[in-house]
């Protein structure tokens, strides 16, 4: 099994990344426009950096705010199946 490579990226760079502001990223998380971020403790989180991308890719093929919710689901799904496969194998 190859171990999946997850970079974590912080709020304020990946707002950067799709060229939004903290308040317009959070609306879109919000609104199910946007992968929702991982929690990194209390005060803190960040974002998987490849979701961040699939999300730019998305709209610059031009998904419809429908297609990017399915999207969305897809993508928590893969990650909750990823990170239970990858803790499966530790355990084991």
């Amino acid at each position: 099994m190859t171990t999946p490579n997850y970079k974590i990226i912080r709020f304020d760079e990946a707002a950067k990344m799709v060229g939004k502001g903290r308040s317009t990223l959070w609306h879109d998380i919000k609104e199910r426009r946007f992968i929702p971020p991982l929690s990194l403790g209390s005060r803190s989180s960040g974002f998987i950096e490849s979701e961040v991308q699939a999300m730019i890719a998305a709209r610059a093929v031009g998904f419809t705010n429908e297609q990017i919710k399915d999207l969305i689901t897809k993508l928590m799904l893969k990650r909750k199946e990823t990170a239970s496969r990858l803790l499966d194998t530790i355990a084991a």
